[in-house]
C-alpha cells in the first residue's frame, strides 16, 4: 500500500508543480513519471507550451524560439561520416549514430503531448528535447515511409545517448 501512496504523492507533486504549464489554447499540461525530458529543457517548457495549440489527441510540435536554446544531437550526416548502429535501453531496435560529429547549435524544441484520457482539458507530457524533430525510427511501430529516408541521412551523435553494450554494429540492421 505504501508503494501506491508514494506513486500517488509523486504524481500529485508533479501535477501541482506543472499546473502553470498551459498550452496557447488554455489546456493544462502535466508531467508523467516516465516522461523523456532531455537535459536543459524544463526551464524552456512554459514558453514552448504557451506557443502550442491544443485540440488534438496527440501533439508533436516543433517550436522555434528564434534564438539559440541549446544543441541538437540529431544531425544530418555526410558521405565521409563514421556511422555505427547500436540499441538504446528500452528500445526495440537499433539507432543510427555518427561517431565523428558533435552536437549542433539549435533554436528549436520538440514537444510531444498526449491528451489525458481521464482528465478533460489536460495533456500529458511524453517528451521534450532541443532539436528540429525526427521521424520515428525505422523499427518503431509508428514508422512511416519517410522514416527510412530520414534515418538514412541523419544520426544521433555517438555518446549523446546511452547504448546497450555489445549491440554495436557497422552494418545497417534495417
Amino acid at each position: 500500500m505504501s508503494d501506491f501512496r508514494n506513486r500517488h504523492q509523486s504524481l500529485m507533486s508533479k501535477t501541482a508543480k506543472n499546473d502553470t504549464w498551459r498550452l496557447q489554447t488554455g489546456e493544462v499540461v502535466i508531467d508523467r513519471s516516465r516522461s523523456h525530458l532531455h537535459d536543459g529543457v524544463e526551464s524552456l517548457l512554459p514558453e514552448a507550451l504557451s506557443r502550442v495549440q491544443g485540440g488534438r489527441s496527440f501533439i508533436k510540435e516543433t517550436v522555434d524560439f528564434e534564438r539559440p536554446i541549446g544543441e541538437t544531437t540529431c544531425v544530418p550526416t555526410l558521405p565521409n561520416d563514421i556511422i555505427i548502429w547500436a540499441k538504446r535501453p528500452n528500445r526495440f531496435g537499433h539507432t543510427r549514430f555518427v561517431k565523428n560529429r558533435a552536437p549542433e547549435a539549435c533554436s528549436s524544441m520538440v514537444v510531444i503531448l498526449k491528451k489525458a484520457e481521464d482528465r478533460p482539458g489536460t495533456y500529458v507530457l511524453i517528451s521534450a528535447f532541443v532539436g528540429n524533430g525526427a521521424e520515428p525510427e525505422v523499427w518503431d511501430r509508428n514508422a512511416t515511409t519517410r522514416s527510412r529516408e530520414f534515418w538514412a541521412s541523419h544520426a544521433l551523435v555517438w555518446g549523446s545517448e546511452p547504448t546497450v553494450q555489445g549491440t554495436e554494429t557497422v552494418r545497417c540492421p534495417w
